[in-house]
């Protein structure tokens, strides 16, 4: 490439890198205009490879600065594999960059006027973003929608719009500086409105009255056992750790009817060692009480399963819970004879997908929708054929990432789930953060990264269905029809100044 184009792609890196502060844990929002510096370039690169690797390096740098802690996963607990350490470190940002390269080129092709190949890159990355959360098995991590989640009045429009509907508007008030120098003043300006608009309008949200608490309280006890990765598989050490879990169940008297502990809580096989787990349950629960644990099981036909199981105290299984959607490269391996590595990566067995029942019933706490850790990912997470839940519940073991974004960001995640379907959320992770959310999202309780305890939580009553919940991606969808109007419109108008090509070369 020409010495011209190094300084560019370089500034499209930084930029890239920057803009992701505006995600969880840091919440810096307006760091989303750092965008508008790759608009520019790839508005005005002289062809479609150009623009295409303006866009791929700029996506590189978003996922490197806001997912590079997913690597520490491999010299996590017992594993070492500190030479595989550049796989997942480089390999990810790079393969989800990818998405982003088509909506630049598509758009640079299309687009009439530099301003139109804004607009249509606007469009694209919106739809490359809802493609990333759905092709395969789907990765929406940190799509720049979750900007809104680091402040509670943002987050309201996600109970209409959802995440890829403010994953287009985030961008589009991201996009707001390069429509100024574009010559599209007037546009910029409608854009830069989207974010203090959306947060009055979540302020207006807030102020509304809650609903009415029911008349005999939900009482939940979240319990958090902080057990080292390194330990967590350690059989020497299991009867400790089932202690830890009893005695924080039992921590305060009255224990809640309800107690629930985090994904793999019983780091042993649910069929194999029943008997343990029902002493454990025996020793937690007052004699009326339920237990909802997260423990792995085989089935007859020898499929291993991550699995959450709700248990009376007398040790009896009323109802289970197998996960649905498996982390690549974690829990099964795609291509796993092209793999040379994924046993000793993942081990000998792939986790199976669930297919069972969605819903826990509990008397008086009504029905559960269970979400086992990567699941709380993926918008629509109560839109099953069958009824509406009244509790959203995620069960999670984030010990892998230790204390990175990585938590934080999926907390923001939960949380966000929680204000799209208008539905209380309890959330229980071994080394933390444990937390419970009401339905629009304000923190109830929680338990800080890596602290040992508990927390009860008075569950609020749900909402009726919002807006995304009845509509789904319709809005969404509505969204795209109305920009792909509005860059019609770009490609046959004049700029209010005129403005120059930048060009990548």
């Amino acid at each position: 490439g020409s010495p011209r184009r190094w300084p560019g792609l370089l500034a499209c890196l930084l930029a890239g890198m920057g803009a992701s502060m505006a995600l969880p844990p840091f919440g810096v929002v307006p760091m989303i205009a750092l965008l508008s510096w790759p608009v520019l370039v790839i508005a005005g690169a002289s062809g479609l490879r150009a623009a295409g690797l303006a866009a791929g390096v700029t996506g590189f740098g978003w996922f490197l600065a806001s997912l590079w802690w997913i690597s520490l996963s491999l010299v996590t607990g017992d594993t070492n594999y500190w030479p595989l350490l550049p796989v997942p470190l480089i390999g990810i940002p790079l393969l989800l960059a990818l998405f982003w390269v088509p909506a630049a080129v598509i758009a640079h092709r299309i687009g009439r006027t530099p301003a139109g190949r804004a607009g249509w890159l606007l469009l694209g990355l919106a739809a490359a973003e809802w493609a990333r959360g759905h092709m395969a098995t789907g990765f929406p991590w940190n799509a720049p929608g979750y900007l809104f989640s680091a402040h509670l009045t943002l987050l309201q429009p996600a109970s209409v719009f959802g995440l890829y509907g403010l994953t287009l508007l985030a961008l589009a008030a991201g996009f707001a500086p390069a429509f100024w120098i574009l010559g599209q003043r007037r546009l910029a300006i409608c854009l830069v409105a989207v974010l203090p608009v959306l947060a009055l309008v979540g302020g207006l949200r807030l102020a509304t009255m809650p609903s009415p608490s029911p008349d005999v309280p939900k009482l939940v006890r979240l319990v958090q056992p902080a057990v080292p990765q390194h330990e967590k598989w350690d059989r020497g050490l299991r009867p400790g750790h089932l202690q830890r879990l009893q005695q924080l169940s039992r921590g305060q008297v009255p224990v809640p009817q309800l107690v629930i502990w985090p994904e793999t809580a019983f780091a042993g096989l649910l069929d194999r060692e029943p008997e343990l787990l029902k002493a454990a349950a025996w020793e937690s629960l007052p004699f009326d009480g339920w237990l909802i644990t997260g423990v792995p099981r085989f089935d007859g036909q020898r499929r291993l399963f991550n699995s959450a199981a709700l248990m009376r105290a007398d040790g009896q299984i009323e109802a289970l819970y197998d996960k649905r959607r498996l982390v690549p490269f974690g829990e099964f391996v795609p291509f796993r004879p092209f793999v040379p590595f994924a046993d000793a990566v993942v081990g000998p067995i792939d986790f199976s997908r669930g297919s069972g029942d969605r819903l826990f019933t509990l008397p008086h706490y009504g029905k559960l929708q269970l979400l086992i850790c990567y699941e709380t990912l993926f918008p629509g997470v109560a839109a099953g054929p069958g009824p509406r839940p009244d509790i959203l519940v995620n069960l999670t073991n984030d010990a892998w990432f230790g204390d990175t974004p990585g938590p934080w960001q999926h907390l923001a995640q939960a949380r966000m789930r929680a204000v799209e379907e208008g539905l209380p959320m309890l959330r229980v992770a071994n080394t933390g953060i444990s937390a419970a959310f009401g339905p629009k999202g304000r923190m109830l309780a929680s338990i800080g990264l890596g602290q040992t305890g508990f927390a009860d939580i008075e569950v609020p009553a749900p909402l009726p269905p919002t807006i995304y919940a009845r509509w789904r991606e319709g809005l969404f969808l509505g969204l795209l029809l109305m920009l792909m109007l509005v860059n019609i419109g770009l490609d046959r108008s004049r700029p209010m100044v005129h403005q120059g090509e930048i060009s990548a070369d």
